[in-house]
C-alpha cells in the first residue's frame, strides 16, 4: 500500500504540514522523552495542520523526526528501499534510515550515524510481540572517525517496560507498550525508549540516541512502510 518512491514536490507539500494535538509522548516514560516538551511540536515551514485525511491521501511512508532540544521537527518520506532498509528524507535533504523502527544511519543532522548492527533478535529492528521481547542485546554503533572503519561503539542493553498505555499521533490512538533500552559501553551510555504495539511490536514512536555531537531524535511513525 506504501510507496517508498516520492516526488519531491510532493514531500514539499507535506513539510508544510503542522502537527496536530499535543505532542505524542505518554506519561509513563515523559520523564525520559523530552520530558519540556508538552504543547504542540510544529513542523518545519508550517503552513496548514498535518491531518490523518492529508496523510493517507498521499499514501507514503512518513516519518515525523525532531532532534533533542530542538523545537522544530521535520517531516521525512520513504524515498529508497535497500533489502529491508528504508531511508526517508525531509525537504532540507535530511536522511534517516530505519531498519524495522530502529534509526541505523542519518545525514544532514549535524553528526551522521553511518550504521547500526543489530542482533538478529532485535525487536526494534525485527518486530516482535512485545511479550517476546528478550531482556538484553548487543549494537555496534557506526560513526566518521580514522581508519577505513572509523569509530565504532559497542554496547550492551538493558530491557525493561512499563504498564501498557495509550499514545495518539496525528488523530490516530495506538495501545502500546512503553520500554526503555539502557545501553552503555566504549565509554557511551544512553537510553533509548520505545512506544510499541504488543500484537505486533510495531514502534510507533521512539527516542533514540544517534550519537554523541546529535544526541537523541525523536521518531514518530505517520504512516510505516510495507513492501505490500
Amino acid at each position: 500500500m506504501m510507496r517508498p518512491i516520492l516526488a519531491l514536490s510532493a514531500l514539499s507539500i507535506l513539510a508544510a504540514c503542522s502537527s496536530s494535538g499535543t505532542s505524542p509522548v505518554v506519561s509513563a516514560i515523559k520523564g525520559v522523552i523530552l520530558p519540556s516538551k508538552a504543547e504542540d511540536i510544529p513542523v518545519r515551514n508550517a503552513g496548514a495542520v498535518l491531518t490523518r485525511e492529508k496523510i493517507e491521501a498521499f499514501g507514503l511512508a512518513l516519518i515525523r523526526g525532531r532532534v533533542e532540544g530542538e523545537d522544530i521537527s521535520n517531516l521525512l518520506t520513504g524515498t529508497a528501499v535497500n533489502d529491508q532498509y528504508v531511508t526517508y528524507v525531509s525537504s532540507y535533504r535530511q536522511n534517516i534510515t530505519m531498519l524495522g523502527g530502529l534509526v541505523t544511519g542519518t545525514r544532514g543532522m549535524g553528526g551522521d550515524l553511518l550504521a547500526v548492527r543489530a542482533d538478529a533478535n532485535d525487536p526494534i529492528a525485527y518486530a516482535t510481540p512485545t511479550a517476546d521481547w528478550p531482556s538484553t542485546l548487543t549494537r555496534d554503533y557506526h560513526f566518521p572517525g580514522v581508519g577505513p572503519e572509523g569509530e565504532v561503539i559497542s554496547v550492551n542493553c538493558n530491557l525493561s517496560r512499563s504498564a501498557d498505555t495509550t499514545v495518539t499521533i496525528v488523530e490516530v490512538t495506538y495501545a502500546v507498550t512503553p520500554l526503555t533500552e539502557a545501553c552503555a559501553g566504549d565509554g557511551a551510555t544512553f537510553t533509548n525508549t520505545y512506544l510499541a504495539q504488543p500484537d505486533t511490536g510495531q514502534v510507533w514512536q521512539s527516542l533514540q540516541w544517534i550519537g554523541e555531537k546529535v544526541g537523541y531524535v525523536n521518531i514518530d511513525v505517520l504512516e510505516p512502510y510495507t513492501s505490500e
